[in-house]
This record gives structure tokens, C-alpha cells and sequence, in this order.
């Protein structure tokens, strides 16, 4: 019994040896997993992250943009770029505290800028980018700079000197709010598309916006192997992905229509607007806002001295004021009163009305422009001289809402849909329109002043050449575009040709005898003697056309604008199409605060007509810019993007 018992004692012993034994290693093996993965996690990572395959981006070459002949104005130039690898830098700054203090005081030396600036933007750039990824912190290197950074590369080998494309506009402030600008990929950006990366660069106005798809490119890789110190082994090369270069892009501009547009606002130091159009398609041939901004600037880092001076700018240079200015059309818009009268019925080409310089409507008296008035006026001739009192009259019997149908019928109060961000509907006043929008009846006495588009009344100037385009193509309503097709690079090393076509949005039914009498008018105004756009008549060229004077300020008399400080004076527009029996252009020209259509806007209109007309009579411009010929190039269609 006595030998059992200790056989007994002895396998508890051993067993409770055991169990102790695996309680020992289990708690052993659990410290351990915590020393490492919690104690030393951050030392273990870098080396994991360090000691590995690294990923190093080769960016896309971005597409050229190109006006209709071939002619570049937007390309990219070789640039040097300056990068941080903190991969290298964290063995360095965990031997020396202080490393990161040393190469900011070292860069602020060699580039000129303070320290607090670069130690945020180094700051912003090491939070927003991946550690394995070097981040940009200056760019455009100049060559000084390039050769100083190298002369201390052993030094500070956590800097690298890299070789980049940097977008340039050859042509500066040239149609800067068609083209528009680049810039950094945002956080907006990244959720919304999965191919970016941080740091990559997109279009963010204008058509390197709304083209970015096919501008930017598709961007390569290689894939590297680094030891635990940051140091460079061998590129992997099967995983190796060549980048894919962007396609190019060419616009509907017309560039000495272009510069010819600029070179007035410029030389005449004016504010406003211009577009040129093609009534047969909706290409727009030339688009001006002035002032413009310079998109080189906004290509690349700027310091906020230079935002604050751009934001500051009492002319807002952003604003793109042919599709997001708004303004009351002043005359212009007795086209529009003209052919709904005669589509009506309310007036016949042959009804006339007496001008004596004022007259009462609705209870109150509107004065006409003319102190001593226009006498007996058809409509042709109220046209020609710009009558108000003819078309108080035409207003007073269609009434608001029928004057509002034909003007959404025309392309006001409506975006377009141009393939350009930003554009902006207006407004265009209907008993509706009070009701809902401002919660009000709307009074007769109202319609008298949007009869001679005053009031609340509001359009960009696109939209004027919208309608114009309509009235001198018969009632076709295009939408409007600015590219007019992409070439596309194909596997074979061909190109495909990517057509943006025309497309109608509507079409207008317009009486015969009110496109007649209208046309017979706008002719009249440039033509005839007593016209008011006289100055924009060229011998042999039927150009058909209408001014506008709108009053900024409230007048109560006849009263002269010249003089008073510029918020103050006039708006002036000009618009018009020619020739009168096979329009091929319409051209639109507004000056902010300009003073009078026929004297300071029409003489712009002539200078373009006068560039089109004496280019078509010589011969057209072959486009030699493309590398294949047209026999190599297939073409498909390209729809417009959405309007953003």
C-alpha cells in the first residue's frame, strides 16, 4: 500500500511539472508577443517597412492642348523637383535628435525660403503622404539650386534631386479661363476615384478639368528593394509598368481670334467679356474674360502671399464672365422681344408706334434713351435706333409670361451644358418666378422694364450668343463646346480621332416674317446710317448685329454716365452674326462698365470678323501638328462631359 501511494505522489509531481513547465512558456511566449508587438511595434514596422519591396511612382506624361489648327497652348516643360525620403531619414534622425532641424535650416538656405514655412510644409506633406513614399517639398529647382542640393547629397542623403514635367502655358493669360489650371490631387478627389494617389496632379478648372480623363494619363511604376537603412538594392524588373502618356487634346479656339480678343481688353485696359461662335455647330471659335489670371501660377506652389494677392483682386480674375457673369442684356434682348411680337401676333412687321422720348404705361412714365424721341417706328427701324418706346409697347401687350417662354426658348435662364465648369443659369422673370422665388405677385409695370431686358433680368454673355446663334441659323439652338476632338494613342502606336460632335438641344419655331424683319433690323443697325453699330461695319461683309447700353444705377432723368467713377457707368454690349444670308460667325462682346455698345464694344466685333473673313478668303490653315496623316487616323465620336 505504502509503494502505491508513493508511485501515486510521484506522477502528481510530474504532472504538476509539467503543467507549471507549460504555464512558464505560455506566460513567457505571451510577454514576449507583447514586448514585441507592443513595447517595440513602431521599431519593428519601420524595419518591416524599410527592408522591402518599395513602390516608386513614374507619373504620366500629361496631353497636350492644342487650338483648332494645331497650335499649342498648353505643354509640359522638364522641371526639377525636390523630394524628402523618410525612409533614409529615420535611422539618421534616431542616431541625431536633431537631424530634421539641420536639413530645414540646410533647404532654407539653399531655397530661400523661411524656416517656419518649410517645417510646415514639410509637417503637412509627412501627414498627408504614405511613409514609404517620398513627399515634394519644392519645386522648379533652379539650376543653382539643383547643383548646391547634389553638392550635399552625401550629406543629406535623405533629399533627392528628382526629374519632373511640369505643366506650362506658353502663352500665359492666353484663353487662361478655357484652358484652366492644375493643381494637387484633394481629399474630395481621392474618395471620389480610386486611381489617384496622394500627391498626384489633376485638372481643377476649365478643360484640364473637365478633359482630365483623358489628359492625365495613365502613370507607371518601379518596384525597388531596400535594406533596413534605406538604402537602394535592385529594381525588381518583371513588375516594372512603363507610364501611358495623356492624350491631346484640340479645342475649337481659334487662336488669332483669340489674341486679337485679348490684345483689345488689354491694350484698352476694359472688364468683361467675349465669345465668338460658329451658329452652324456651337464651336466656339473664341472665348475672352477680362482680367485673366496667369495658369502657370497655379501649376505649382505658391506662397500665400501670392493666394491672398489673387483673392484680393477687386476684379475677381477667376471668374470666367462668359459663363458666370451676370448681367442685365440692356438691348440685346429687343431680338428676343422682336421675334416673340412677331411669332405672337402681337405686332406685324408693319405696326407702328409713336416715340416722343417718354410715354405711360401701367400708370407710370418710361422715358426711351432719346430725350427728344425716334417719332413713328416700325420694328425694323426700332431696331435699328434701339427704341424703347417700341418695345415698351410689344412688352405691355405680350405680358411677362409669354416674353419669359420665348426667352427659356432662346437659351436664357438655362445652362447650356458647355463642356466647362462653372456656368451659371441667370434669371429670367415670369409671374411664376415672383411667386416661388421671391414670394410676391409680379405688377405689370414690372414687364415694361424687362421689355428692354432691365429689371431683374439676368444673363451671361454665352447665352446672348446662344440666341443669337439661334436667330441667325434659322431657330437651331446648339449646345455649346470647346473641344473639338482628342487623339488618343492606341496599342498599335495609331491614333484614333475622338470627334466632339455638334449636337441641337432644341429647335425653335420662329414665324418667317419675324426672322425676316428681325434679321432686316440687326443689318440695319450696322449698316445704314443712324445705326447704332456703325462702327462695326466692313465693306463687302453683310455683319448683322445689336447694341445694348445698361444702366448699373437708378436714373430718373436722361442722364450721361461718362464721367462718374467706373462702378457707376454703363454696361455696353454689341452683339451680332455674319454674313446676313450664310452666317458663319456670331460674335458677342461685353465691357463692364464700358459706356456705350456701338463705340466701345462694336470695333472689337469688327477686328474679329475682319481676322475670320481674310483667313477664309486666303485659304484655311492645314493642321500640321499631328504626326499621322488623316488617312491613318480612325475617328470615333466623343460625348461631352458633364457639366460640372
Amino acid at each position: 500500500m505504502r509503494v502505491y501511494r508513493d508511485d501515486q505522489k510521484f506522477l502528481q509531481f510530474r504532472i504538476n511539472a509539467v503543467m507549471w513547465g507549460i504555464v512558464a512558456a505560455f506566460v513567457f511566449l505571451a510577454g514576449s508577443f507583447w514586448f514585441v508587438q507592443g513595447v517595440q511595434a513602431e521599431k519593428y514596422r519601420g524595419l518591416s517597412e524599410a527592408n522591402a519591396m518599395r513602390q516608386i511612382q513614374i507619373p504620366a506624361k500629361r496631353g497636350l492642348i492644342m487650338d483648332r489648327h494645331g497650335k499649342i497652348l498648353a505643354d509640359n516643360q522638364p522641371a526639377y523637383s525636390l523630394e524628402i525620403d523618410r525612409v533614409v531619414m529615420k535611422p539618421l534622425a534616431k542616431a541625431d535628435p536633431a537631424r530634421k532641424a539641420k536639413l530645414v535650416a540646410f533647404l532654407s538656405t539653399v531655397l530661400g525660403t523661411p524656416v517656419p514655412e518649410l517645417t510646415a510644409r514639410y509637417d503637412k506633406e509627412a501627414k498627408e503622404v504614405p511613409f514609404t513614399r517620398p513627399f515634394p517639398i519644392a519645386e522648379d529647382l533652379t539650376m543653382s539650386q539643383v547643383a548646391s542640393l547634389q553638392a550635399e547629397s552625401i550629406a543629406f542623403p535623405e533629399i533627392n534631386v528628382v526629374p519632373v514635367q511640369r505643366r506650362n502655358y506658353p502663352y500665359a493669360t492666353m484663353a487662361a479661363h478655357v484652358l484652366g489650371f492644375i493643381g494637387e490631387v484633394g481629399e474630395k478627389e481621392l474618395k471620389q476615384n480610386n486611381e489617384l494617389a496622394q500627391g498626384d496632379l489633376i485638372g481643377k478648372r476649365g478643360v484640364e478639368l473637365m478633359y482630365d480623363q483623358y489628359l492625365r494619363g495613365r502613370g507607371g511604376a518601379e518596384y525597388w528593394e531596400y535594406d533596413a537603412d534605406g538604402r537602394r538594392l535592385s529594381e525588381y524588373i518583371p513588375a516594372r509598368k512603363q507610364p501611358v502618356p495623356g492624350d491631346n487634346i484640340y479645342l475649337t479656339l481659334d487662336f488669332e481670334l483669340q489674341r486679337r480678343a485679348e490684345q483689345y481688353f488689354a491694350e484698352n485696359e476694359m472688364v468683361g467679356a467675349a465669345v465668338a461662335l460658329d451658329p452652324k455647330s456651337g464651336e466656339v471659335l473664341a472665348m475672352v474674360s477680362s482680367p485673366a489670371f496667369n495658369p502657370n501660377v497655379y501649376s505649382k506652389r505658391f506662397s500665400p502671399d501670392v493666394w491672398k494677392t489673387i483673392t484680393s483682386n477687386p476684379f475677381k480674375i477667376e471668374l470666367n464672365r462668359a459663363i458666370q457673369g451676370l448681367y442685365s442684356p440692356g438691348s440685346v434682348f429687343k431680338i428676343v422681344m422682336g421675334m416673340a411680337g412677331l411669332s405672337e401676333g402681337v405686332v406685324s412687321p408693319g405696326t407702328e408706334f409713336g416715340c416722343g422720348g417718354s410715354a405711360v404705361f401701367f400708370g407710370r412714365r418710361f422715358r426711351c434713351y432719346k430725350r427728344e424721341g425716334h417719332g413713328t417706328v416700325n420694328l425694323a427701324r426700332a431696331i435699328k435706333v434701339s427704341c424703347d418706346i417700341y418695345f415698351y409697347n410689344v412688352g405691355a401687350r405680350l405680358g411677362v409670361d409669354k416674353i419669359a417662354e420665348y426667352a427659356h426658348k432662346l437659351s436664357f435662364g438655362e445652362i447650356s451644358h458647355i463642356d466647362l465648369d462653372g456656368e451659371r443659369p441667370g434669371i429670367v422673370p415670369s409671374t411664376a418666378w415672383a411667386t416661388n422665388k421671391q414670394h410676391r405677385k409680379w405688377y405689370p409695370s414690372e414687364t415694361i422694364s424687362v421689355a428692354i431686358g432691365q429689371g431683374p433680368l439676368i444673363v451671361t454673355p454665352l447665352q446672348v450668343a446662344n440666341m443669337l446663334a439661334a436667330v441667325a441659323n434659322g431657330g437651331k439652338v446648339f449646345q455649346p463646346h470647346v473641344v473639338r476632338y482628342v487623339d488618343r494613342v492606341q496599342p498599335n502606336g495609331e491614333y484614333k480621332r475622338f470627334r466632339v460632335p455638334s449636337r441641337v438641344i432644341h429647335e425653335v419655331t420662329l414665324a418667317p416674317n419675324a426672322l425676316q424683319s428681325v434679321r432686316e433690323g440687326l443689318w440695319k443697325v450696322v449698316n445704314e446710317e443712324g445705326g447704332t453699330g456703325g462702327n462695326a461695319r466692313i465693306d463687302g461683309l453683310d455683319i448683322s448685329g445689336k447694341t445694348g447700353t445698361v444702366q448699373v444705377i437708378a436714373q430718373h432723368g436722361w442722364v450721361k454716365t461718362e464721367g462718374l467713377p467706373f462702378r457707376y457707368k454703363d454696361h455696353a454690349w454689341f452683339a451680332s452674326f455674319a454674313p446676313l444670308n450664310n452666317p458663319q460667325m456670331v460674335v458677342v462682346v461685353f465691357i463692364e462698365h464700358g459706356g456705350h455698345g456701338g463705340t466701345d464694344a462694336a470695333p472689337l466685333a469688327k477686328l474679329l470678323y475682319e481676322a475670320r473673313f481674310r483667313d477664309q478668303v486666303t485659304g484655311a490653315r492645314l493642321d500640321l501638328s499631328n504626326p499621322q496623316t488623316l488617312e491613318q487616323i480612325k475617328e470615333g465620336e466623343l460625348p461631352l462631359p458633364t457639366t460640372r
